[in-house]
């Protein structure tokens, strides 16, 4: 057995234990401290952190201590390269529904508790589907011909379509279609992000930025946030990210081409 084949069968074997963990602590009342909604933080929250640990375990052990480094040479670069991708983030944030008071945030006091929770999804999700899945798909694509593409396209697939578990939770069908779509973007541009940079930290950022402007009505508040402004915000960040991102990853497959022919 070749080492990528080992490596794609202990990914196959850890992402059925990763959905294991989350799908049995997301059962509703699982725990309760006599209060629901930081009840339900904590529920997703722990499962989240006892698989980053076994995540960062993973990749230590498989040899792969390169894709958790936090990388200072070159870092101020790498952080104005992400500035399109921070876009995305923040304009994920319901401004005008909180100013407008259409949405309100009704359990300020647990602020602290959400943000932890979005930091962990973050870090989860991003040692798998970026440190773990694309640093492996990067080794087994080596040698074809549009590796880079098929990386990037490839490690988004896999994240997006993990979110139809949502369908097991009670979410809509059009609702889990529409998160289905958007995050597979998002999966291509924080893949992009991480082949770019090679700072997981960055993507872990991202992500979270993302997250907490997204959840933040839903799990500490109530009300419509998604109005026009929203999806302004969203279209006019979209394209300027995906101009950015799309320019990076042709750039990024002609260099491994010419490295391949330089071999």
């Amino acid at each position: 057995m070749t080492k990528n084949t080992r490596n794609l069968i202990i990914l196959a074997v850890l992402f059925v234990v990763c959905a294991t963990l989350v799908i049995v602590f997301e059962i509703p009342g699982l725990i309760n401290f006599g209060d629901e909604t930081a009840g339900k933080l904590v529920s997703d929250i722990v499962p989240r952190v006892a698989v980053t640990v076994f995540l960062g375990a993973l990749l230590l052990l498989n040899g792969y201590a390169e894709s958790l480094k936090f990388r200072k040479n070159g870092f101020l670069r790498a952080l104005v390269w992400c500035l399109p991708c921070f876009l995305v983030a923040f304009a994920n944030f319901p401004y005008s529904a909180l100013i407008r008071g259409t949405a309100v945030i009704v359990r300020a006091d647990l602020v602290w508790l959400f943000l932890i929770k979005c930091l962990a999804i973050a870090l989860m999700e991003e040692l798998f589907f970026r440190a773990t899945l694309v640093t492996v798909l990067l080794e087994f694509t080596e040698k074809k011909k549009y590796g880079v593409f098929i990386t990037v396209i490839g490690s988004a697939a896999v994240f997006s379509l993990t979110h139809l578990l949502n369908l097991f939770y009670g979410a809509g069908f059009g609702a889990t279609a529409l998160q289905v779509g958007y995050t597979f973007l998002i999966g291509c541009m924080l893949a992009v992000a991480f082949i770019k940079t090679k700072n997981v930290w960055l993507c872990v950022a991202v992500h979270a930025i993302f997250d907490v402007g997204g959840l933040i009505v839903g799990d500490l508040g109530k009300g419509p946030f998604q109005d026009t402004v929203f999806w302004a915000l969203t279209a006019a960040c979209g394209v300027i990210c995906t101009a950015h991102i799309i320019y990076t990853l042709i750039k990024l497959q002609r260099a491994k081409t010419d490295e391949g022919k330089l071999s």
